[in-house]
């Protein structure tokens, strides 16, 4: 069975980790596009906060992102390329902190019964174990975007 408290533990690690990769990045090196193809940081970021939104309204957490912010870091959406089609990263990484908040307090008091609801075959818990995954999958984006930042002479 997926406890609440077990899915709390998995997203201050990868809240911590993720913050660990953008320690020191600008929002200049947010932009920077990866020469091997991919998104950038600033895309992933964006999208990690998309992701949220979504697992927190299966906890019935309105999104804090309205649906043009949320199209703006979908897959298949026009790239960020720099620094004018862009949000300032300060205001990125806010958003991330504000849905770390609201995760941690919806988990907080979910009861059980409530994790254990099927919405698309699947139990919001193992939705939410799905989008930890995934939400790893973009961490290890973002070590390997840090790295080419630091060999380009930012951070």
């Amino acid at each position: 069975m997926i406890e609440p408290r077990f899915l709390q533990a998995l997203f201050v690690d990868t809240f911590e980790a993720i913050n660990q990769q953008l320690e020191g990045i600008t929002h200049s090196d947010s932009v920077k596009q990866p020469p091997f193809g991919g998104n950038c940081i600033h895309w992933i970021l964006g999208h990690l906060v998309v992701a949220r939104c979504n697992f927190l309204m299966l906890l019935d957490v309105p999104s804090i992102w309205d649906m043009p912010q949320c199209r703006r870091c979908i897959p298949g959406s026009v790239p960020v390329t720099g620094e004018s089609n862009s949000v300032p990263l300060d205001s990125l990484l806010a958003d991330l902190d504000r849905t770390q908040e609201l995760l941690l307090i919806a988990l907080a008091r979910v009861p059980m019964q409530d994790i254990l609801l099927i919405k698309q075959d699947q139990t919001i818990g193992e939705h939410l174990v799905s989008y930890y995954g995934h939400e790893s999958y973009h961490l290890g984006q973002l070590e390997i975007l840090r790295q080419m930042v630091d060999k380009e002479g930012g951070v």
